[in-house]
């Protein structure tokens, strides 16, 4: 095979950056987003690509949809089957239940026509037998793949009386297990006409059978998701309790062991999805929503299938509530499990094993893919554009994706052609906006092959009118697009005249963001004294971890900080220093540096206390500013990520905080016995802070709060009264006034000596 080397479509990213005209202001960091794995891809969307299980994206089978029947308007899937010729038999309800068939050319035709509103399922046995079942009701038909006449194409295979009939299964002798709604009953029909009761679950539906080679019945059921075997004697054995509410398929793998499948999605009950079938010509049930003669009512269980025979349709789900997830075990033959993948985005519909890839084929919703299981590694082997794939049945060329809405049915197309497809990757956010980078992609190409890139932008988070046309990369890698915030990228594969294919192993696109001004916000002077110790600060660190100067007493210790305390966000006590504190963020995520002055109210003039800080607090003596009141501003700068001359700055200020390092001046204004009592008295002054405590004690025993002699003590000037009971021998009498910015002073006299 004839091929190019690895190709780099791309340029350095200053001449990406150059050739873009330049916006105002300077640009921050650039940044690169890189799609390199499976889990990167699969983030996007493919049109005739697929995804290998190790994250290649490369070209892959092109599936063709022929128009359906105007009949088939409105209808909804319920399942499909196909037999060996490649007809794809497709289960439909809606208002009218219908068996439509896909012949191998892709024409589709009605082939049955129920009387029921709902044909739930259906099911292909190795001789090309047709069954298919009706809801409500639960109803079964054996279908004349040659009958001409769809209301007269089926035969009665056996009446249920259950609500639904939602899986079928054919054991090697032609008898037809039906797994049924509403009571968890699994039925059984031979080829007289009647059904009868085989098994019954602890669950409220059967969703799905299968049959092994040694006759077990194998079946998944829906509201509680366990997977039983059933024995020809009808008796039941749970092999997995999954925590996924329904069981929606299961296959047969290699050595005997079991595939099973799980979800979880939220979808309305059954009883919400039926009502009248739209068909005058067609008899209606005996009322709509009440079960006829026979019948057991709808159940309230759930499960998973999108349908209504409502002529008004009911409005769609919304986005977090048609997605869902999904688990797939392996049941080994002695009961061992192992749990196989899990999906936790999207969910599976159906299953089945595909003996020519080895794999278990995955048809799933909400983005229409269809996956192959392969040794616990997953590959993406197509994606359509209906929503939700119900089934992937067996066709020649590979399989047929049917989907849950019109068309239905889509076939490979002849030949298996994989000349053309495209890869639109998820939409890029830049946070703000930007402008275009390079765009550049790691690979494979084959000669006569091409990969063509190309990318838009807009402003909106979803793509829409509103964005740039698509644009390819320059000669220097350069993708022109306007600057925006959202940026997408697109890859169109063309395979050689020979079907050799490209492959792209990784896609870089760069875009570099309009820098953004910082903010500072919430700049706060604390209460003076309180600091904060940097980050690993240590108990030899000059702070002292004293919160309060009294705490312990009339003589309060001073203790270094006690190991193993962290020290960074505990508001610890200095006398004759102050904090100030403040929030800055940048809207690019650049690192931040800070600049801390001070400005005397009045003045002009700013004085740096602390530069280029990256801490959003500083803790300062202020001991070098005279006592007055004083501004803080904090200055906040980007420049460690950005060019020089790029850099952005902003500032905020704080309130006016008063320093004041001067402590109140006690004056003894008289010291006399009255009766039994002593009572000293002072005036306490200070020049720029009210007062805010005054405690007296006698000889050291404990400080007693006082009260100003006006009642309330918060002035510049107050006087204070010690009155205490004589003592037995001398003592010494204090008073200490402590002022708002924490300094306090104190006064004492001794007795009986200095008082008359």
């Amino acid at each position: 095979m004839s091929q190019l080397p690895i190709r780099s479509v791309a340029a350095g990213l200053a001449l990406a950056l150059g050739f873009t005209p330049a916006l105002p202001l300077g640009a921050a960091s650039t940044r690169l987003s890189t799609t390199a794995s499976a889990r990167d891809f699969l983030a996007g969307d493919l049109d005739g690509t697929t995804l290998t299980s190790d994250g290649r994206l490369t070209l892959g089978p092109v599936f063709t949809a022929r128009a359906w029947p105007e009949e088939a308007a409105g209808a909804v899937v319920f399942g499909a089957a196909s037999d060996s010729a490649g007809r794809v038999y497709v289960a439909t309800g809606g208002g009218q239940g219908r068996l439509f068939v896909s012949e191998p050319d892709g024409t589709v035709r009605v082939l049955f026509e129920a009387q029921e509103p709902n044909v739930t399922a259906v099911a292909v046995g190795r001789g090309g037998e047709i069954v298919c079942g009706t809801s409500p009701g639960g109803r079964l038909w054996r279908v004349d793949p040659k009958a001409k006449e769809p209301s007269k194409a089926g035969t009665p295979a056996g009446e249920t009386g259950e609500a639904a009939v939602w899986s079928l299964a054919f054991a090697p002798d032609g008898t037809v297990f039906a797994g049924t709604g509403g009571k968890g009953r699994i039925w059984k029909a031979g080829r007289n006409g009647r059904a009868s009761l085989h098994a019954e679950v602890e669950d409220s539906h059967v969703r799905s059978l299968l049959v092994l080679g040694d006759g077990t019945l194998v079946a998944g059921t829906s509201d509680h998701g366990l997977v039983v075997a059933v024995t020809a004697e009808g008796k039941v054995r749970t092999l997995h309790d999954f925590a996924r509410p329904e069981v929606t398929a299961l296959a047969l793998g290699p050595g005997g062991a079991v595939l099973a499948v799980a979800t979880s999605v939220e979808v309305p009950p059954l009883s919400q999805q039926r009502s009248e079938p739209r068909s005058p010509g067609v008899p209606a049930p005996s009322s709509a929503g009440a079960p006829g003669p026979g019948q057991d009512p709808v159940p309230q269980g759930t499960v998973s299938v999108s349908a209504t025979t409502s002529p008004v349709r009911p409005a769609a789900a919304s986005a977090a509530s048609r997605e869902g997830s999904a688990e797939v075990v392996v049941i080994a033959p002695d009961g061992f499990v192992e749990p196989a993948w899990i999906l936790p985005e999207e969910t599976v519909y159906g299953a089945r094993w595909d003996e020519g890839r080895g794999a278990l084929l995955l048809a799933t919703g909400p983005r229409g893919r269809v996956y192959s299981l392969k040794d616990r590694r997953l590959r993406l082997e197509a994606q359509v554009d209906q929503k939700q794939v119900v089934s992937t049945p067996a066709v020649p060329g590979g399989f047929a994706v049917v989907s849950a809405t019109s068309p239905g049915v889509q076939r490979p197309a002849a030949g298996n052609a994989v000349g053309k497809g495209n890869y639109t990757s998820s939409v890029r956010d830049a946070g703000r906006l930007s402008r275009s980078g390079s765009l550049r992609f790691e690979g494979t190409v084959p000669k006569g092959a091409s990969v063509v890139l190309s990318a838009r932008s807009g402003n909106s988070e979803k793509p829409d009118g509103t964005w740039s046309e698509w644009v390819q990369p320059g000669p220097a890698g350069v993708f022109g697009a306007p600057p925006a915030r959202y940026f997408q990228w697109r890859a169109e594969l063309s395979a050689a005249a020979s079907g050799e294919a490209p492959v792209v192993e990784r896609v870089e696109m760069s875009w570099a963001e309009r820098n953004a001004r910082p903010i500072v916000e919430n700049v706060t002077v604390l209460e003076p004294g309180a600091v904060f110790p940097r980050s690993g600060a240590t108990s030899g660190s000059a702070v002292l971890s004293v919160t309060n100067p009294d705490e312990n007493g009339a003589f309060a210790g001073l203790e270094s900080q006690k190991e193993g305390i962290e020290a960074t966000g505990k508001k610890l006590f200095r006398k004759g220093f102050r904090t100030v504190t403040w929030k800055g963020t940048d809207p690019n995520g650049d690192a931040l540096r800070y600049d801390l002055e001070v400005r005397r109210d009045g003045s002009p003039s700013w004085f740096a206390i602390r530069r280029d800080v990256d801490d959003s607090f500083v803790s300062f003596d202020t001991t070098p500013l005279p006592d007055g009141r004083y501004r803080f501003r904090v200055t906040a700068s980007d420049k460690t990520s950005n060019a020089e001359g790029e850099a952005l700055v902003a500032t905020e200020e704080s309130d006016l905080a008063l320093v004041d390092a001067t402590p109140p001046v006690l004056t003894v204004v008289e010291r006399k016995l009255v009766g039994d009592l002593v009572l000293l008295r002072v005036k306490a002054v200070d020049a720029l802070s009210p007062l805010s405590r005054a405690e007296g004690t006698v000889s050291a025993d404990r400080w007693r709060p006082l009260a100003a002699a006006d009642g309330a003590l918060d002035g510049r000037e107050e006087e204070l009264t010690l009155s205490v009971p004589k003592p037995a021998g001398p003592a010494l009498l204090a008073i200490r006034a402590v002022d708002a910015s924490g300094n306090s002073s104190s006064v004492s006299a001794e007795y009986p000596g200095e008082f008359r």
